[in-house]
């Protein structure tokens, strides 16, 4: 079995053990993990009367009545088993943890945390919990490729694995606003699934060499604007940042400072010389669409620069749209779409 194998070693060298041969016991080994990588897709739940309303059901802000006694178990289950974990996000979070009626040495600070925060710092606590509690998830190795190497990693990351799972399950089943962010580090708030198709495809198209960083800004911009906290201002500066890098190769791959701002002005200077797959009625609207969209990105961050007057940041609604702008931008430059002769 998989499992007796990793415990106790195997007739391999220890120099060798990693190249050892793909595991004849994956299936198990998939089944150990419990499947736990698949939790970022599970649907949510609805109750009979909201499938059967005419309206959709709507998601849920905060910490719902249902999902609060659940919550802080979860909380005390994961502090408990991980040191000072309890008391770092504490700390992170600004929750004091010396409450009178339990200043006794038997409660320990996990449990502190878990029943004596209050409920409007609560997501604020699982948030930094989630940071502390091991490992991210990672993406599973194709059917069939799972080594020796791959199959200890796997069974490390598997109690952080089941937590972040566990976790999910309730936020789900409470129809919660907020998600377990991709990188299991932190909560998010839920994106429209097509949206997420949408960040998620003009990442991977940006993820190449000759586009630069494109693809770590846009998951950034797209982090921010969708955190438990958002950060506009981030979000917004990620996401410029993010068709800087995506649209310079096709733009101005020979100016090393090349700013959303140059590029316009070098897009209207050889626009003849650019095409994209759907020209329009008039063989140019569909540049000029391109061009719209950058100039609104570019000309709608307010908080870029200061001046005699006072500067506005960002807020929230503009910065989610300037990430959806952004990352349509960056899949048309990223998949060659934009293309300059």
């Amino acid at each position: 079995m998989v499992v007796w194998w990793v415990a106790h070693g195997s007739s391999v060298g220890t120099a060798e053990w990693w190249r050892y041969p793909v595991l004849d016991g994956e299936s198990q080994l998939r089944r150990l993990v419990g499947g736990a990588y698949r939790w970022l897709v599970t649907e949510l739940w609805t109750t009979l009367s909201e499938r059967e309303s005419t309206s959709a059901a709507p998601l849920r802000d905060g910490v719902p009545a249902g999902l609060e006694g659940p919550l802080r178990e979860w909380v005390y289950g994961a502090a408990r088993k991980r040191g000072h974990a309890a008391a770092r996000v504490a700390v992170r979070c600004n929750i004091d943890l010396r409450a009178e009626d339990m200043g006794s040495e038997d409660v320990d600070h996990a449990e502190r945390l878990a029943y004596r925060t209050p409920a409007n710092q609560l997501l604020d606590a699982v948030d930094a919990l989630l940071g502390l509690i091991g490992p991210g998830p990672m993406t599973p190795p194709p059917s069939g490729s799972i080594t020796w190497y791959g199959a200890l990693h796997m069974l490390q990351q598997a109690p952080a694995w089941a937590a972040r799972s566990q976790l999910q399950q309730l936020l789900n089943d409470s129809r919660s606003l907020y998600t377990v962010r991709a990188d299991g580090q932190a909560l998010a708030r839920r994106t429209d699934p097509a949206v997420a198709a949408l960040l998620a495809t003009a990442a991977e198209a940006a993820d190449q060499p000759e586009r630069g960083s494109a693809t770590r800004h846009l998951r950034q911009a797209s982090d921010a604007a969708y955190a438990l906290k958002p950060d506009p201002v981030k979000a917004y500066s990620e996401a410029i940042k993010a068709v800087e890098a995506a649209a310079h190769t096709t733009m101005q791959p020979n100016h090393p400072k090349a700013t959303l701002g140059t590029m316009l002005g070098e897009l209207r200077q050889v626009r003849g010389r650019l095409t994209v797959p759907l020209l329009g009625k008039n063989a140019t609207e569909g540049i000029e669409t391109v061009e719209k969209m950058m100039e609104l990105l570019w000309t709608g961050q307010t908080s870029r620069h200061g001046n005699l007057q006072n500067t506005r940041d960002e807020t929230v609604d503009e910065a989610t749209m300037a990430v959806h702008i952004a990352a349509t931008l960056v899949q048309m430059f990223a998949s060659g779409a934009v293309r300059r002769s």
